[in-house]
């Protein structure tokens, strides 16, 4: 199989020819420079390339102000610059995504009223996306499609704490935010899907909404806000065509996976073991209503090296995929995990994880 038919028949319930595998370097850290001094590499080997990982993700510039970010100035070792979503970012050059919001396009709820949302069709947005969709599907990845999520993005333009206490206080604006929010980020979709003929892939939405416990506000509260416009989306892409709908977020979703399903979408990702999330416990429950990306842990297990844990934790995930339903991975690979580590966790995968 190819990696597109590889993750394809995963997507489908359909057994695949091995596990398919999907992981995310240099998020936050330099995996990839450590792993190339361990291996004695160059710097044109990549560990993307060399574990055979089936899947890319692709993005294009989605923010409503994306002409007007940039850097602003420098502060001693800090830098400040704004972001597409209008936020005023402090940040240590050299410290990943560790950074502060100085401020926010929606300091008061009555600051949306004024605000003008860039073209979702401006051409100067898809450049460096779409050479990156050819790059990866050159390179016989699965090359995925990405926006924003509705709760993330908004939380971008209002700051986290303030939105979730205007979700309690003042249910208008919330409405208001969320809708216009969501209708931008569906005509991106649009354009990404049109720009690269992504239609029979599908859409991924990333939309960061819970804690290591629970989520950041109630099941009550998604329903009320977000099912409606989640629904509305992905009728407007399935209507366009768009076939398949994912929806990633850190933390403990398993509250929230019912009204998510309401709303269209099919599978999940990373649904980290340290947050209660089982797979074969949710496979019980969900059967073949629910597509897994993710499973290992790159928080506790892999971090801490140990190699029989790691073991326990994979060849359970090696045996679920074995009929489809499941794209092995995790959330990230930071500093925190060594390059030998890695290696064996691949390792198991290249031993056990081939059905063929």
């Amino acid at each position: 199989m190819t990696k597109t038919e590889r993750v394809t028949a995963a997507i489908e319930f359909r057994s695949p020819d091995r596990l398919p595998r999907w992981d995310n370097f240099d998020i936050f850290g330099n995996f990839s420079t450590r792993w190339q001094k361990w291996k004695g590499f160059s710097k044109e080997v990549r560990p993307v390339d060399f574990y055979e990982i089936d899947i890319g993700l692709c993005m294009p510039e989605e923010g409503p102000f994306f002409s007007q970010s940039g850097m602003l100035k420098k502060e001693g070792e800090y830098e400040i610059y704004r972001d597409s979503w209008g936020r005023t970012i402090r940040q240590k050059p050299d410290s990943a995504w560790f950074m502060e919001t100085v401020a926010t396009m929606l300091e008061k709820p009555s600051d949306l009223e004024k605000l003008e949302f860039e073209d979702p069709a401006d051409d100067r947005r898809y450049g460096k996306y779409i050479k990156t969709v050819a790059e990866e599907r050159e390179a016989g990845r699965l090359a995925f499609s990405k926006i924003g999520g509705i709760y993330c993005r908004s939380q971008f333009m209002r700051r986290e704490d303030l939105l979730l206490m205007d979700m309690i206080a003042d249910e208008g604006f919330c409405h208001a935010l969320f809708d216009r929010v969501a209708e931008h980020l569906t005509r991106i979709a649009l354009e990404e899907l049109r720009r690269t003929d992504s239609w029979e892939t599908g859409i991924w939405v990333f939309d960061d909404s819970a804690n290591s416990r629970a989520p950041m506000f109630s099941p009550k509260m998604w329903e009320k806000y977000l099912l409606p416009l989640y629904a509305r989306m992905i009728g407007t892409l399935r209507s366009r065509g768009c076939k398949h709908f994912f929806l990633h977020s850190d933390g403990n979703i398993g509250p929230l996976i019912d009204l998510m399903l309401a709303a269209g979408f099919e599978g999940f990702n990373p649904l980290e073991p340290r947050c209660g999330l089982d797979l074969t416990e949710l496979r019980k429950r969900y059967g073949k209503k629910v597509v897994f990306f993710g499973g290992v842990c790159n928080t506790v297990i892999l971090p801490g090296g140990d190699r029989k844990e790691i073991e326990a934790l994979v060849r359970p995930l090696i045996e679920l995929g074995r009929e489809g339903g499941l794209v092995i991975g995790m959330a990230s690979i930071g500093d925190d995990i060594q390059p030998e580590t890695y290696d064996y966790y691949i390792k198991l995968l290249d031993r056990y994880a081939n059905y063929a």
